[in-house]
């Protein structure tokens, strides 16, 4: 089952809500961010102080104080981004977890069956965040959890509760790649382009769904990726 998305929440609350959890004053946090990451890592209580009332945005701070300030507050890597929305720069300290070896950027999660045009303008849709890599990342991009079989092969193929990453950019329709399109009478669906002869039919993975040649269909995007397979498509 997908996870709720949090409530939106004051980031600099929460920041010192997770302070005061681990029982630090300031000047400890900031003693913590030296020690983390020398120098360069270096988070002074005074500008702890403004982080933690908000006259300062966390994203004002270098890779290195933010990957300090992190290690000091005893945040994991995953929900420091899923917390915050900024990719994670540092390189891999020894001992350390992958995750903050990657540029990570939070993209929300939309279910295919229910989501809406326009996706970006539909926060209702939204039912998770996705961790996308930015070697993956595309301006614009979507990220759709897959709800239906059409796409699913004995050997796998796109299944129910899949994640797909969406190209809004890419529009034009090419034989045998995989789309995401609107259609009337069908909603979102995810199908690969064929042509046979004249036609443009929209075709299932599955050979249990029977290709479709629809009169009208709005191109959302073309599909590039798929989770948790790993798979450019």
């Amino acid at each position: 089952m997908p996870r709720p998305l949090p409530e939106p929440f004051d980031l600099a609350s929460w920041l010192r809500e997770r302070r005061a959890a681990l029982g630090l004053r300031q000047d400890e946090v900031a003693r913590r961010t030296a020690e983390h990451g020398g120098e360069a890592g270096t988070v002074t209580q005074p500008y702890l102080s403004r982080l933690e009332r908000g006259t300062r945005p966390l994203a004002a701070l270098t890779a290195a104080r933010q990957d300090a300030l992190r290690r000091a507050l005893e945040v994991s890597a995953g929900e420091w981004v899923a917390r915050t929305g900024l990719p994670l720069l540092s390189p891999l300290p020894e001992g350390g977890d992958v995750l903050s070896s990657l540029e990570l950027v939070r993209v929300p999660v939309r279910a295919l069956a229910t989501a809406g045009l326009p996706l970006s303008e539909d926060p209702g849709s939204i039912i998770d965040i996705e961790l996308v890599p930015e070697r993956e990342h595309r301006p614009g991009m979507l990220v759709l959890e897959v709800q239906g079989d059409s796409m699913s092969t004995a050997e796998g193929g796109i299944r129910p509760g899949d994640r797909i990453y969406v190209d809004p950019g890419e529009l034009d329709l090419r034989e045998g790649r995989v789309y995401v399109l609107h259609v009337p009478g069908l909603g979102l669906t995810v199908k690969r382009l064929r042509h046979y002869g004249e036609h443009v039919w929209l075709t299932s993975d599955n050979p249990d769904h029977p290709p479709v040649r629809p009169e009208e269909a709005t191109v959302v995007g073309r599909v590039y990726y798929h989770q948790p397979r790993g798979t450019r498509l």
